[in-house]
């Protein structure tokens, strides 16, 4: 890595000698990020470049953990606690962000490294580097029980205390090889729980670990009553904390009812943890209670929906978000609440998508594609299919941003699905084999290679050749696919298609309604019978009114001697823990945030306020100063597209850390700016010295105590309808454009399937 040629850059440049940030004698460290790899960096501060910029605040409504480390601040010991209640709720950049605090009190403590190892577990070039600071940082105030606890780490990374400053990366390995590794861990945490028998936390990660592997590793427990043991003394010794919900994944497929008996009280104990509402979600589901699990999917975006508005985050930022409206979504598409999910699906076309992917396998917003997919995915499920090739051929909403090839590669999966589905399998030939040509060239795109592996299969399928066995294209409704498989004279597999989709949805309306019909249409009266039970006939009336009808199932109302129309009224919901007053969570909805108030001067100390623009847009961009050439590239990229700015209604402002002065030396002294100034700078250029509205929009390093840089769109209401924030300037300009318009018009949608 060569950072050399950025640093002497900025020596040269006006600025370059001054000193902005707590590890960089550097007034801008945009060069510099560009040269570091945020998944390998080669040092501790480089690897916070990639970090969190935000400080956390203190928290009381995610837990209670107690974890004590070898320090002598209370705070570092307070900032740890709260780290390692994060990490125990899966929320992983807000756990790096406590460990970063806690590091400010106590910036050589061994045990704040391992936390933040543990937080970037899913970056392990960043954990393993983590790991080995902690390593290598273990002394003499290092205490037997931390060094166990660090060990534990370094013989999962295969760390040496000698190894060079920067480690070697991880041998390849085979997936035997990895789960002997991740077995070695478990054994590892068996040996410190026995060494310490009175540490809650050594319980706490020792059942954190068995249970996460058994769902991400594979590595089956030989016990789940002796596991429960496990948690049921944690939970005793520590009601609060904030890993009870592992009880309820301990249980998910082995006892959905024992998932659902624990899931009624895992929320409670870290309510403003967004994910443990949406943990004890999986255990209603899991035991066949979906409309309870949808009820507290909801309480899980209040929360995000909230901590969004307090932080002014826009939605492609905020952590978990995607994940928990996705469970929302297909939970209501299982349920025939098609409705409801299209509703999602507009609000999710709607939201502001982020716009800086770069490189040759660029990804595109989760959101975005979860949005997409909802609506093709319910057009199906409601036998639309000719609305599925629409979408993606004619509606503008569903037009790319970005240069994604995901987006590509969806429109064309979801589209050949379509005509494969209409029975027109020859127009989705050239569609199928486009489709594999690009997973080919983007081979390490898991997601365009499960699209093109589904898309090929079912296209075969469909063209009535035997594919050699069923396969699962991602979100095919089961209805079709069954049925495809019946078209082939093979029921045996249809049935088995029925019976995996059951599975996977227990007591899904959809799911329930085609098993049954499929056991029934095999010969199969038993299976038909039980599934058609008392909770499926009442689940048919909570569903829209235009999927309340299942003609398959009518002879199978009439073998069990039921009236004609047999469905029964709906009865009341089971009580799931949900809080007596939902809205105290947060906003059921996510709106554009208000943008905070601001007065500043312009070059000749003229105030120029916020609210002098109301009623027009505003392009705000936040820079480090008139002597920054990288801050000054930003504002070049900008300059040629301010007429059609201006021409879309949206007045451009630059607010720069300069002081009045500064501008002055550079703008001219009068309103009337130089002839060389009014070149550069064709728009208002504000002071902010005292960093005051940088912080106020969080363009503000708080580790690093140095100013950043933002771009923000500002609607003529006052609210933020887009962002981005970072030491690297935002540089498409023409991208942002387009954005804007689609923003500015609002939401054009049509929440229904014709």
């Amino acid at each position: 890595m060569a950072i050399a040629p950025a640093l002497a850059l900025l020596a040269l440049s006006p600025g370059g000698n001054a000193t902005t940030y707590r590890n960089f004698k550097l007034p801008c460290l945009a060069p510099l990020l560009k040269q570091v790899d945020p998944e390998a960096p080669a040092t501790v501060n480089l690897a916070f470049l990639h970090g969190p910029w935000r400080a956390p605040v203190l928290r009381d409504d995610i837990g209670v953990v107690s974890f004590p480390i070898t320090t002598t601040s209370k705070e570092a010991q307070r900032w740890f606690n709260q780290g390692v209640a994060w990490i125990h709720g899966q929320a992983h950049g807000e756990a790096e962000r406590s460990f970063r605090q806690a590091l400010l009190s106590d910036p050589r403590n061994p045990m704040i490294f391992w936390g933040l190892a543990v937080a970037n577990e899913q970056r392990p070039g960043r954990a393993r580097l983590f790991a080995h600071t902690a390593l290598r940082r273990t002394g003499n105030s290092t205490t037997p029980r931390e060094r166990l606890w660090i060990h534990v780490l370094a013989n999962f990374y295969n760390l040496k205390r000698d190894n060079p400053v920067k480690a070697p990366p991880p041998p390849d390995q085979t997936g035997e090889q990895n789960r002997a590794r991740h077995r070695q861990r478990i054994h590892d945490l068996e040996n410190l729980a026995l060494a310490y028998p009175h540490d809650v936390e050594a319980k706490a990660f020792l059942l954190r670990q068995l249970v996460l592997d058994l769902h991400r590793s594979g590595i089956e427990l030989t016990s789940h009553l002796a596991v429960d043991r496990l948690a049921h003394e944690l939970t005793t010794l520590s009601p609060r904390h904030p890993g009870a919900h592992y009880r309820v994944f301990l249980w998910l497929r082995e006892q959905p009812a024992q998932a659902r008996a624990h899931a009624r009280s895992s929320a409670s104990t870290a309510p403003g943890l967004a994910d443990s509402w949406r943990f004890a979600a999986e255990g209603w589901r899991a035991d066949g209670r979906q409309h309870e699990a949808i009820a507290l999917s909801q309480c899980a975006l209040r929360v995000h929906h909230r901590e969004m508005r307090k932080h002014l985050l826009m939605p492609p930022a905020a952590e978990n978000l995607s994940s928990n409206y996705a469970a929302l979504g297909d939970m209501l598409v299982s349920m025939g609440r098609l409705q409801e999910a299209l509703e999602i699906a507009d609000a999710l076309l709607s939201l502001p998508r982020s716009l800086t992917v770069e490189g040759i396998n660029r990804t595109s917003s989760d959101l975005l594609l979860l949005g997409r997919r909802l609506h093709a995915q319910a057009a199906m499920q409601a036998g639309k299919s000719e609305h599925v090739i629409h979408l993606f051929r004619n509606d503008p909403r569903f037009t790319s941003t970005s240069r994604s090839p995901q987006e590509a590669a969806q429109a064309n999966y979801w589209t050949g699905l379509a005509l494969c589905s209409l029975e027109r399998p020859d127009e989705a030939r050239s569609i199928a084999l486009s489709l594999a040509k690009m997973a080919r060239r983007y081979e390490n795109d898991s997601l365009i290679g499960a699209w093109a592996d589904g898309l090929t299969y079912f296209h075969a399928l469909s063209s009535r050749e035997d594919p050699g066995g069923p396969h699962s294209p991602p979100h095919l409704p089961a209805g079709i696919h069954s049925a495809a498989w019946q078209k082939l004279k093979k029921p045996g597999i249809a049935l088995q298609v029925a019976r995996d989709h059951l599975e996977q949805n227990p007591r899904g309306l959809f799911a329930t309604a085609l098993y049954c019909s499929t056991s029934f249409k095999n010969g199969n009266r038993v299976a038909a019978t039980r599934a058609f039970d008392r909770s499926f006939r009442q689940d048919v009336l909570r569903a829209d009114k235009a999927h309340r009808s299942f003609p398959a199932l009518d002879k199978v109302a009439t073998t069990l001697g039921l009236p004609t129309r047999w469905t029964l009224p709906p009865g009341n919901l089971e009580e799931s823990s949900l809080p007596e007053d939902p809205d105290s969570l947060g906003p059921a909805q996510w709106s554009p945030p208000p943008a905070p108030a601001w007065t500043l001067p312009n070059h000749t100390g003229r105030p120029v306020a916020l609210a002098d623009f109301k009623g027009r847009a505003v392009l705000l961009n936040f820079f480090l100063g008139v002597s920054c050439p990288f801050c000054l590239s930003q504002l070049e990229t900008f300059r040629p597209a301010l007429a059609d700015y201006r021409k879309a209604g949206i007045e451009m402002i630059a607010i720069s850390s300069d002081n009045v002065k500064t501008l002055t030396l550079r703008l001219g002294k009068t309103e009337e700016k130089t002839v060389e100034a009014r070149k550069t700078f064709p728009f208002p250029i504000l002071a902010d010295p005292s960093l005051e509205a940088f912080r106020n929009y969080h363009v503000f390093d708080d580790f690093e105590e140095g100013p950043m840089h933002g771009t923000f769109l500002i609607g003529p209401q006052g609210r933020i309808l887009w962002s981005d924030i970072g030491h690297e300037p935002f540089n498409h300009a023409g991208r942002l454009l387009e954005e804007a318009r689609r923003l500015l018009a609002g939401p054009s949608s049509d929440p229904s399937i014709p």
